[in-house]
């Protein structure tokens, strides 16, 4: 039973069949990120805890009325079909319930958009989905809308003494297609069921890495005397 990340697919799985496979099986725990720097991390955080309690048609008007309620919450799902050998598991960062009492899940990223980078958000977004209604434990709950607000920077100012980015949040809806989410999943399950992917040096920086630090085995031919 393999246990699923939905923020893997979009980065890991795309980027480097081998370290998904490795982290998957558990051969490797973790692997951080090379090259993102902490304020975008910084914020991000900030992000999330201006928008709790927000509704959402204050960050863009063509989304739903509802309440941003839920920040880092964590999923568990039951198997996944139609090999019903992996799940689910790992945390989302917003969801949102709507005035008819189902929920959003909508991302929020500091992004460059397009709608070709966005379109890779599709299996992470439909990985919540899955989970929230279909816990392993715990209330299902209706996923009815699923998009990624990108937030890209447009303009900087210096009123004062302080320095303002003004952003223009752009909503970018991702359309369900749970078929399209299956076919996916039966992917990645033959994947990781599969043979190990070879080692990605030319374009992953970690197997580069660890083809760099790996130490030479003494070769030594046979002698005949």
């Amino acid at each position: 039973m393999y246990k699923l990340s939905p923020s893997d697919f979009k980065y890991l799985y795309e980027d480097c069949k081998h370290c998904y496979y490795q982290k998957v099986r558990g051969v490797i725990k973790e692997l951080p990120s090379i090259g993102m720097p902490g304020v975008f991390t910084k914020m991000n955080t900030l992000l999330q805890n201006t928008i709790i309690g927000m509704d959402l048609r204050e960050i863009n008007s063509k989304l739903p009325a509802g309440k941003i309620e839920v920040k880092e919450g964590f999923l568990k799902s039951k198997t996944i079909p139609p090999t019903n050998d992996c799940f689910i598991g790992g945390r989302f960062d917003i969801a949102s319930r709507l005035d008819d009492g189902t929920y959003s899940v909508i991302d929020f990223k500091i992004t460059d958009p397009t709608e070709d980078k966005i379109q890779k958000f599709f299996p992470q977004l439909h990985a919540y989905k899955f989970a929230l209604e279909n816990p392993a434990f715990g209330e299902a709950k209706k996923v009815s809308k699923m998009g990624v607000i990108a937030i890209n920077p447009e303009e900087i100012s210096f009123p004062g003494e302080k320095v303002v980015f003004t952003a223009k949040p752009l909503l970018f809806e991702i359309e369900e297609d749970m078929d399209r989410f299956f076919a996916f999943i039966s992917e990645v399950s033959k994947l990781v069921n599969g043979p190990e992917p070879p080692e990605n040096s030319d374009n992953c920086k970690w197997c580069y890495y660890r083809l760099c630090t790996t130490k030479v085995k003494d070769n030594q031919e046979d002698i005949p005397f």
